[in-house]
C-alpha cells in the first residue's frame, strides 16, 4: 500500500509538467566564433586558420532570413515592423505580415477566424489588429487552393510578425531593345503543373507598375501565350527559393509576343548618387569584320559591322514621389565593300523619356510623362532584287522614264532621311486601384494626352501587286517591277493629335474553375479633328476554364479600331483564338 501511494505521488505531477518549461541551462552557449577565438587567443591555432575559421563560422551562424531580405525591394523585416503606425487598440493583438516591395504591387493579405469569417483584409507591410485568438492567414497569388495559409496565434497587446517563408516574383517584360513592353505570358509551377494564370508587362510610360507573384517555393515555368505546359518552346524557368523575392527579366517579340529569352538579371542596376537619387549607364561596343572568298569566280565580299549602346538613366525615389529619365542610343553600321555610299544602320534609335509618379495613396495617385523617339542617319535599304529599285508616282503609276519613276541600280538607296520621324508624345493622369480582392480585380487610368510627328519626304515600299502601268499590255515593265523594290513617294506631313484618353483593366477568378480578364483603351482626339464620338478603341479579353486537372480550355478576343483623319479608311481588325490543352506527366 504504502508503495503504490509512493508510486502515485511519483506520477502524479506528469500531467502539469508541460505547464511551463524548464529554467535555462547556467551560463552561456559558445558560437563556433567565440570557440575560434578563444584558441587564437592561446595560441592552439595560427593566426590565418584563425580568420578563415572565423569567416566561415560567421557565415554558417547567419540566419537564413537575413540573406533572403537582401533580395528583398523593400526594408527588411524589423525596419518594416519598425516604421509600421498602426496602432494597436487597448485589449487586442495584432498580426504583422512584412510585404517584399514598395510599391503596393503584392496581392492582397486575408485573415479568417476559426469558423472561416473573414476578420480582416488589405496590403502586406502593416498590422492586422485582431482580438486575441487564433486565426488563418492567407496570401499568395492564384485561386483560393493554390494561396498559402498560415496559423497564427494572436496574444493580447503583441504584434506578432509573420516570417516570411514564401517566394516573391516580379517579370519585367521587354523587347529586344530592352524598351519596356506590355507583352503577355502564363505561369506555371512544373513539379504539379499547376497553372497560376496570365500575368502582364506595364506600360511604365503611362505609371503602371509590374504586378508581383507570391508563391510557394519551387520551380516554375513561364510560357508564351497559348502553348501547351509541356512545350519545349518559346519558355523559360525559374527556380523560387523560400524568403526570396526574385526579379526576372523576359524577352519578348513586340509583334507576337514570343519568348526570346529570359533570366535573372537587372536591366537597370543603379548606383546611389545622393539621398533618394539613384543613377545607371550602360555603354557596350562590338566589332566584326568578314570577307568571303569564291576562289572559282575570283569574287571577294567583305562586310564591316560596328556596333555600340549607350543607356543611361537616373531615378529619384522618397515616398510618395517617384521620377525616372532615361536615355538611350542603340546603332549599328553595316558596311559592305567598303564603300561608304552602301553604309547601313540597323537598328539606328534615340530614345528619350521621363516620368513622373506622385503616389497620393496604396491606390490613388497623378502621373505626368514624356517620351521622345527618332532616327540619327539617313534610313536605307540595300537591293534584294536582280533589276533595282523601282519608282511609281502619286497614284501608283509606273512611268519608265518620267521623273522619280523608272529604275536604279544602286546597291542601297535612302528612303527616308536622318531625324525622321521624329516623335514627341506628352500625357497626364490619374491611376486608380479600384479594387484588389483575390476574386476581383479592377484598376482605370484617365487622363489627357499629346502626340506629335513629323515625317519627312520619303518612300513607302510597297506590292508589286498595286503597280499601274500606262499600258497594261507592258509585258517588259511588268517583269521590270516584279524583279525590283517597288518605292512609292510620301510627302512630308505634320501630324498632332490632342485629347483625353482613358483605360479599364478587370479580372475575375472563380476559385479554381477560371477566369476572365480584359482591358479596354480608349483616345478620343479633339485636335486637329474632333473625335469624341469616335475614339479610337482597344480591347483585348481572355476567358479560361480548368476542366480538369489536366486539361484547360483558353478563348481570347482582340479589337483594334483606329480613324485618325490622316487615313481615308479607318483600321479595324479583330482577331480570335481557341486553345484546347491537355497536359499530363508521370513526374
Amino acid at each position: 500500500m504504502r508503495f503504490r501511494a509512493a508510486a502515485l505521488l511519483l506520477f502524479l505531477p506528469l500531467p502539469f509538467a508541460t505547464a511551463a518549461p524548464p529554467p535555462d541551462l547556467p551560463g552561456e552557449e559558445l558560437t563556433d566564433r567565440q570557440v575560434f577565438q578563444q584558441k587564437r587567443n592561446h595560441g592552439d591555432m595560427s593566426a590565418a586558420a584563425i580568420e578563415d575559421a572565423i569567416a566561415r563560422a560567421s557565415r554558417t551562424e547567419r540566419s537564413w532570413l537575413e540573406g533572403a531580405m537582401e533580395t528583398w525591394n523593400a526594408p527588411p523585416l524589423y525596419m518594416q515592423q519598425a516604421t509600421d503606425g498602426t496602432i494597436i487598440p487597448y485589449g487586442k493583438g495584432g498580426i504583422f505580415v512584412p510585404t517584399y516591395t514598395e510599391t503596393s504591387s503584392e496581392p492582397d493579405i486575408e485573415v479568417f477566424d476559426l469558423r472561416d469569417s473573414l476578420v480582416a483584409s488589405g496590403q502586406p507591410g502593416r498590422t492586422f489588429a485582431l482580438e486575441p485568438g487564433e486565426y488563418k492567414v492567407m496570401l499568395g497569388s492564384g485561386s483560393r487552393q493554390q494561396r498559402i495559409v498560415k496559423n497564427v496565434k494572436v496574444d493580447e497587446g503583441a504584434a506578432q510578425p509573420l516570417i516570411p517563408d514564401w517566394s516573391g516574383l516580379v517579370i519585367d517584360v521587354v523587347d529586344e531593345q530592352g524598351v519596356a513592353l506590355k507583352g503577355e505570358y502564363e505561369l506555371v509551377r512544373i513539379d504539379e503543373f499547376d497553372p497560376y494564370g496570365r500575368g502582364y508587362g506595364a506600360s511604365v510610360e503611362l505609371g503602371e507598375t509590374v504586378k508581383a507573384w507570391i508563391l510557394k517555393p519551387g520551380v516554375y515555368k513561364i510560357l508564351g501565350v497559348g502553348e501547351g505546359y509541356n512545350t519545349l518552346t518559346n519558355f523559360v524557368t525559374v527556380r523560387l527559393l523560400s524568403g526570396e523575392f526574385t526579379t526576372f527579366l523576359l524577352i519578348q517579340d513586340p509583334n507576337d509576343f514570343r519568348i526570346r529569352g529570359g533570366g535573372t538579371i537587372h536591366l537597370t542596376p543603379t548606383a546611389k548618387l545622393a539621398s533618394n537619387w539613384l543613377f545607371g549607364i550602360n555603354v557596350g561596343i562590338n566589332a566584326q569584320f568578314n570577307t568571303e572568298i569564291d576562289h572559282q569566280t575570283e569574287l571577294t565580299a567583305s562586310t564591316f559591322t560596328l556596333g555600340g549602346l549607350l543607356d543611361a538613366w537616373l531615378l529619384y525615389r522618397k515616398k510618395p514621389v517617384e521620377w525616372s529619365t532615361r536615355l538611350r542610343l542603340d546603332e549599328s553600321i553595316n558596311l559592305t565593300d567598303e564603300y561608304l555610299e552602301n553604309m547601313v544602320n540597323n537598328p539606328d534609335r534615340l530614345l528619350m523619356s521621363s516620368i513622373f509618379i506622385w503616389r497620393i495613396l496604396d491606390w490613388f495617385g497623378p502621373y505626368a510623362r514624356m517620351e521622345s523617339n527618332t532616327r540619327v542617319f539617313d534610313s536605307k535599304i540595300k537591293r534584294a532584287s536582280e533589276s533595282g529599285f523601282c519608282f511609281t508616282d502619286a497614284d501608283y503609276v509606273f512611268h519608265e522614264n518620267i521623273g522619280l519613276a523608272g529604275l536604279d541600280t544602286t546597291q542601297v538607296y535612302t528612303i527616308e532621311p536622318a531625324f525622321s520621324p521624329f516623335i514627341v508624345e506628352l500625357g497626364a493622369g490619374m491611376n486608380f486601384d479600384l479594387t484588389t480582392r483575390r476574386y476581383f480585380e479592377a484598376k482605370t487610368r484617365l487622363g489627357f494626352g499629346c502626340a506629335y510627328s513629323r515625317y519627312d519626304d520619303r518612300y513607302r515600299i510597297i506590292e508589286s501587286g498595286k503597280v499601274k502601268y500606262v499600258s497594261e499590255d507592258s509585258l517588259e515593265q511588268k517583269l521590270l517591277v516584279l524583279n525590283s523594290v517597288v518605292l512609292f513617294p510620301e510627302e512630308r506631313v505634320n501630324i498632332l493629335e490632342v485629347g483625353p484618353q482613358a483605360s479599364l483593366d478587370a479580372a475575375v477568378r472563380i476559385g479554381s474553375l477560371g477566369s476572365a480578364e480584359g482591358e479596354v483603351k480608349l483616345f478620343a482626339p479633339v485636335l486637329p479633328e474632333q473625335r469624341l464620338t469616335k475614339p479610337d478603341i482597344e480591347f483585348s479579353g481572355t476567358l479560361s476554364w480548368r476542366l480538369h486537372r489536366s486539361l484547360n480550355l483558353d478563348y481570347t478576343y482582340r479589337q483594334s479600331l483606329k480613324r485618325p483623319a490622316e487615313l481615308d479608311e479607318p483600321v479595324h481588325t479583330s482577331t480570335h483564338g481557341i486553345w484546347l490543352r491537355l497536359h499530363y506527366s508521370n513526374r
